[in-house]
């Protein structure tokens, strides 16, 4: 499978659309006034359904001077054979600086290259893609 681009032309590998169609069903099924675990949980059965790998609350090492001072979870690190993404889920009016910060931490200490941020209480939902490229 080919990638696709986005409105704004950024190439989005398969897995994101994947993952994006199962939050939007998701979305469409229980309405934008549930609690992030509930669209935590409708999210892996929905993962089964369409046979997307995942774990759930997935433990980042944060580090200081090379040595663990904490852990920070991931919603969900999500895989197939060409790419991880992590998706960290919200549940509120809008998307905050707050979460975009929150994935770059996770991204940066995880050593991965993309978050997607996904709002279910907006309408249509709410999406970030964010890109870490390490070292650039």
């Amino acid at each position: 499978m080919t990638s696709k681009r986005s409105k704004k032309g950024y190439d989005f590998e398969p897995l994101t659309y994947e993952v994006l169609g199962a939050c939007i069903e998701v979305q469409r099924q229980l309405g934008r006034h549930c609690r992030e675990i509930d669209y935590q949980r409708a999210l892996r059965i929905e993962f089964k359904k369409r046979g997307i790998r995942s774990v759930r609350e997935h433990k980042i090492p944060i580090k200081y001077d090379d040595e663990i001072i904490t852990k920070r979870r991931a919603d969900f690190l999500i895989w197939d054979e060409d790419d991880e993404i992590l998706l960290e889920t919200k549940a509120r009016s809008e998307i905050l600086d707050q979460d975009i910060e929150q994935c770059l931490l996770c991204l940066k200490n995880g050593g991965y290259e993309t978050c997607l941020l996904v709002n279910f209480g907006e309408k249509p939902i709410g999406r970030q893609r964010i890109v870490y490229t390490h070292g650039e």
